[in-house]
């Protein structure tokens, strides 16, 4: 469904249309104690998840936010690689926090540059993770399947060294 469909843009009195209509009344049929007031949440979710952002900066966001996510997945593999291989001290193995992330992704896929634009910029890239986190699905990863496969043989080889019986 494209964003010019004249029944999809049919406002009703509230400012709603049909699609926000009709997924309002799904998501309110199902509730749960986790979603229980999160409504509006859940609704700009599913208008997100079907139509795509809307602008153009709003795809931006979507593309930094992403960004992020790819970031913090790649640190997380290489911190837990470099912890099996005992190679780097613990300080250098832990993952970047949310906040620099977002300080990130706001320089390089936003292009901000002045200290302002890039304090509240960064603020709602942190936000936008969090809420994506609660929503993301959890997709298999073949970087990190083959890390994480990495390990085990790592893993396997050092049982066997030491004599420890283990199949993969």
């Amino acid at each position: 469904m494209s964003g010019s469909d004249s029944t999809f843009l049919a406002p009703y009195g509230d400012g709603s249309n049909v699609l926000e209509r009709v997924l309002l009344a799904i998501i309110k049929a199902h509730p749960t104690p986790e979603t229980e007031g999160r409504q509006q949440e859940r609704l700009g979710t599913a208008m997100r998840a079907l139509v795509g952002p809307v602008t153009e900066r709003e795809r931006q966001i979507e593309q930094a936010v992403r960004y992020m996510v790819r970031e913090r997945q790649r640190d997380i593999c290489e911190a837990e690689m470099a912890a099996i291989a005992f190679s780097r001290p613990a300080a250098a193995t832990s993952a970047r926090p949310i906040a620099q992330l977002a300080e990130a992704a706001a320089r390089k896929v936003l292009g901000c540059s002045t200290p302002a634009e890039l304090f509240a910029v960064a603020r709602d890239l942190r936000q936008r993770y969090r809420l994506s986190a609660q929503t993301r699905p959890i997709e298999p990863d073949p970087i990190t399947a083959a890390l994480e496969d990495e390990a085990v043989r790592r893993i396997m080889a050092e049982l066997q060294k030491w004599g420890v019986p283990a199949r993969y």
